[in-house]
């Protein structure tokens, strides 16, 4: 599971194409399943796909926790921002 602030920020497209080069490690493993989630819509999810070079094309799913109960989960969610 791989967290990432929200979808049309600068430094997350850079991200999640470097996740998606070294996607072949994760693959090898045995029962591994790469997920990318943040707090945004699918909605978002789609439009930021279709309008930002770097993330099309990922071959990995991308989570919508819009209602932070998996964020809340790992422990990871800033409630502040």
């Amino acid at each position: 599971m791989f967290f990432y602030p929200a979808d049309f920020t600068f430094v997350c497209p850079t991200e999640l194409k470097d996740l998606q080069k070294r996607i072949a490690e994760f693959d090898a493993m045995e029962d591994v399943e790469v997920v990318v989630a943040s707090t945004d819509t699918v909605f978002s999810h789609k439009a930021w796909v279709q309008s930002e070079g770097l993330v099309k094309g990922l071959s990995f799913p991308m989570l919508s926790d819009r209602n932070t109960f998996i964020s809340r989960y790992f422990g990871i969610l800033n409630e502040e921002t």
